[in-house]
């Protein structure tokens, strides 16, 4: 079984070894390794406002990790809950996860080691994905609701810098040597090549619908 991030869901592995954040580790090709009890699936519940975490070794629900509350009880003008609890990236050394939650426009880090959330950051509206860079310093936020990436820090997930886009930066990863990072729109045909340094737009490739479900590096 390959340790893989699909849609919402998330697999931690705690053995040693390199892995890119916000992506598959390892290419489509590369043969199969055992799991173990060790091992953690997580997945991001939009409507529980819940993260569960799961042993892929066994496929047992271990636990969830709220963030919120379900509805009718977020729609209370008194709640301080998280609300669509929805993508999610882990951090190069697999010791945090950041968690976007759509309706509260928040990013979440929870520690995997204890899974407590250690700090909320709150941005823009509806941001959608949030992945740390493959070198960790940096945690990338895309704000779909208006038109900016949020660059966050790192070790503090205190505002670092914003990179200008059109309107509706949605999807997004890293080439495996951190140079660059690819962003697709939500809403305009176009997906943007930014280097990771400088946070300058260098390049953008034109695609061929506005709406961009998912990209691959």
């Amino acid at each position: 079984m390959k340790t893989t991030l699909i849609a919402a869901a998330l697999a931690v592995s705690l053995a040693s070894g390199a892995a890119w954040a916000g992506q598959p580790p390892y290419a489509a090709s590369a043969k199969d390794f055992p799991v173990s009890h060790q091992d953690r699936v997580y997945s991001a519940d939009q409507y529980s406002n819940t993260v569960s975490v799961i042993d892929p070794a066994s496929n047992k629900l271990l636990g969830a990790i709220r963030l919120g509350e379900s509805q009718p009880g977020n729609l209370s003008p008194l709640y301080g809950g998280q609300v669509l609890v929805h993508g999610m990236g882990f951090s190069p050394d697999r010791r945090t996860i950041a968690v976007v939650s759509i309706g509260s426009n928040s990013v979440s880090f929870i520690d995997t080691a204890t899974n407590e959330v250690k700090h909320v950051t709150y941005l823009g509206r509806s941001p959608h994905e949030a992945f740390f860079t493959p070198d960790g310093k940096e945690v990338w936020v895309t704000v779909r609701g208006e038109n900016y990436v949020l660059v966050l820090d790192g070790k503090t997930f205190k505002e670092k810098a914003r990179i200008a886009t059109a309107f509706g930066p949605g999807m997004q990863i890293f080439s495996p040597d951190g140079k660059y990072g690819y962003v697709c729109d939500s809403f305009n045909p176009v997906t943007y090549v930014i280097d990771a340094h400088t946070h300058k737009i260098i390049h953008e490739v034109k695609q061929a619908s506005a709406f961009c479900p998912d990209i691959a590096a």
